[in-house]
């Protein structure tokens, strides 16, 4: 079974056991989490891969460990990332989430900053909940903390960027934050669920890394994907002065190439960046973290069927097209 499908059952009900039953915060938290519709019909169930969730799961049954145990965990993994969707939205003025109009269209810009102060509030209390021995639930929550707070850097960082001369040094440095930090927690979380906390600062490396590769790769899509399979047009990022991978990289060998992304027309940025090397300098980098995502995997004491799914995954991953 796909790895990334194997336990995504067990954490849609867990998910939706969550959302309250009745009042304002079975809105503000069960429509961005697709548990219902803004007008308070049944949703069609969380979008996305749950690629967050299922790592913990994952990595603590990879570890010997009970998954059942880790739902929590799990939960409050994607519980965080959802709140940082929600406001991430309103910064970047997306209107489209998953499918769905997202949550300040549907629900108005105030309320939807309500819900994700909600959303990260019940991702904390369903971390705090988890039935673990000793320190264990300590430990989860204080890791949960640090990888959020360094989130919410990667992503203030992100803001602060646009628009200026940034290179790749700076760009990874937003970017393990951005992406990396809550992946690495993920895995993380997943080793101190199986009782494995010794083991939990390298399960975060191999996330860290493995977001830093999604991330560069999700850049590659944004500029030369294919609008007809991503189901969004390409270019966003670039419009809005985002320092992705591709651009980060060209400033770095080129640094006339600032103002020209300040006045030029796309298509010509476009074809700079492709004239510079940036689409195969990305491409390249995206592959070179996998390759070490999987040197940092293989050195885990996971069972053998766990290192062989992983593999699938972060093959999945060097050709995903969304």
């Amino acid at each position: 079974m796909d790895p990334l499908e194997r336990f995504r059952e067990p954490l849609v009900r867990h998910l939706a056991s969550l959302v309250p039953e009745e009042g304002v915060l079975r809105l503000l938290l069960g429509y961005p989490l697709g548990a219902v519709e803004a007008d308070g019909r049944p949703g069609p169930g969380p979008g996305g891969k749950l690629l967050r969730p299922t790592l913990v799961l994952f990595a603590c049954e990879a570890l010997g460990g009970e998954a059942e145990r880790a739902l929590p965990l799990a939960a409050a993994v994607e519980l965080v990332h959802t709140f940082s969707l929600v406001h991430d939205d309103i910064v970047d003025q997306d209107r489209v989430r998953r499918g769905r109009p997202a949550a300040w269209v549907a629900l108005g810009e105030s309320q939807a900053l309500h819900a994700g102060d909600g959303l990260l509030a019940l991702a904390f209390g369903t971390a705090a909940g988890a039935k673990l021995p000793g320190r264990a639930v300590a430990w989860a929550v204080e890791a949960l903390a640090s990888a959020t707070l360094a989130m919410v850097e990667g992503q203030a960082l992100d803001l602060e960027f646009e628009g200026r001369q940034v290179g790749t040094e700076a760009y990874l440095r937003m970017a393990r934050g951005k992406t990396g930090a809550l992946l690495g927690c993920a895995l993380a979380l997943g080793a101190i669920a199986a009782g494995r906390e010794d083991l939990a600062p390298a399960h975060r490396r191999v996330g860290v890394t493995l977001g830093l590769a999604f991330q560069i790769r999700d850049d590659w899509l944004g500029l030369w994907g294919d609008p007809a399979v991503l189901g969004k047009s390409v270019g966003g990022d670039l419009a809005r002065g985002k320092r992705t991978y591709p651009v980060a990289w060209a400033l770095d060998r080129d640094p006339t190439l600032g103002s020209l992304l300040r006045t030029a027309p796309l298509d010509e940025v476009g074809r700079r960046l492709v004239g510079l090397g940036a689409r195969e300098a990305t491409e390249e980098a995206a592959a070179a973290l996998l390759a070490q995502v999987r040197e940092e995997a293989a050195g885990l004491p996971w069972a053998p069927w766990a290192h062989a799914a992983f593999g699938e995954l972060c093959e999945g991953l060097a050709v995903r097209v969304r």
